[in-house]
């Protein structure tokens, strides 16, 4: 299984690396479609929270990183994870609370762990972690750099600023991705 094809990308991007960013945006989308329409009908495992609308920013990022480097999601996860893992088949399985799942069918759509890719549905609740993993980088001398996504409700809860505050002091390896709702 492929973790991370990105990294051959050509610079600068040539039409079959934008064909793929394509393939991967339509498959997130095609995807959360899928998973809203299971959940309307019962078929899921827990409950959902859709990544519809923000498929290109897990594209973009996964695009800059390596196989090495460390994802922390949050409650919208299935994005980011079919963007770095490129895994859907076990993802579905998951959130449907199957064996063959990501996390054996216990982890559902917010609590996943896969490779170096981790998830928690707690707003801010991945924060600190990935704080600390990237204290584990910087002091293993690795070079790789951990990435958290978080969306701006999450900016109403303290353990954000004390992590920032933290990666800052530390001079950790950890990259905040913010998204936020305009209009």
């Amino acid at each position: 299984m492929v973790y991370n094809s990105f990294k051959n990308f050509s610079d600068p991007f040539t039409i079959k690396d934008l064909s793929y960013c394509y393939e991967k945006i339509f498959l997130i989308r095609y995807f959360e479609e899928t998973i809203l329409s299971l959940f309307s009908k019962g078929r899921l495992n827990g409950t959902t929270h859709a990544y519809i609308g923000q498929e290109s920013n897990a594209v973009a990022v996964s695009s800059c990183i390596t196989n090495d480097d460390v994802i922390f999601s949050n409650h919208r996860c299935h994005g980011h994870f079919l963007s770095f893992t490129n895994n859907p088949k076990d993802l579905m399985a998951e959130m449907m609370g199957l064996e063959s799942g990501v996390c054996g069918g216990r982890g559902g759509s917010q609590h996943l762990h896969f490779q170096n890719f981790f998830s928690n549905g707690v707003q801010g609740g991945i924060v600190a972690n990935a704080v600390g993993a990237g204290l584990a980088e910087k002091k293993n001398k690795s070079g790789n750099i951990v990435l958290v996504f978080l969306g701006d409700g999450t900016l109403g809860e303290g353990i954000v600023y004390e992590s920032l505050n933290i990666a800052s002091l530390w001079d950790n390896p950890v990259l905040f991705i913010i998204r936020t709702l305009i209009g």
